[in-house]
């Protein structure tokens, strides 16, 4: 994600990186928060924020206790909070 800092003082921003697993055996959270990253933006300055979730964590557990990563395809979410309007999106699959 790219932020840019248009004011005259430094900015503290945090980027907050969720996962939504579009279909799925059973039931999970409408999406996850997996990661974030708080940057400091100098003043008439942007900065690329880089965040890495492995699949590993795009897990689930199974009615039976057991921790899983199935198959399919989820939704990366990206923003400075976790309301959708704020958040940027882009879809990928796990095979």
């Amino acid at each position: 994600m790219r932020l840019s800092n248009t004011g005259t003082r430094p900015a503290l921003e945090t980027v907050q990186a969720y996962v939504s697993d579009l279909v799925t055996s059973v039931t999970w959270a409408h999406r996850e928060l997996k990661g974030y990253r708080q940057v400091t933006v100098p003043p008439g300055e942007s900065v690329t924020v880089e965040i890495e979730i492995p699949a590993a964590d795009c897990t689930l557990v199974t009615a039976d206790g057991h921790r899983v990563v199935e198959p399919g395809d989820f939704e990366l979410l990206v923003g400075p909070n976790s309301r959708l309007s704020a958040l940027q999106s882009a879809k990928f699959r796990i095979s």
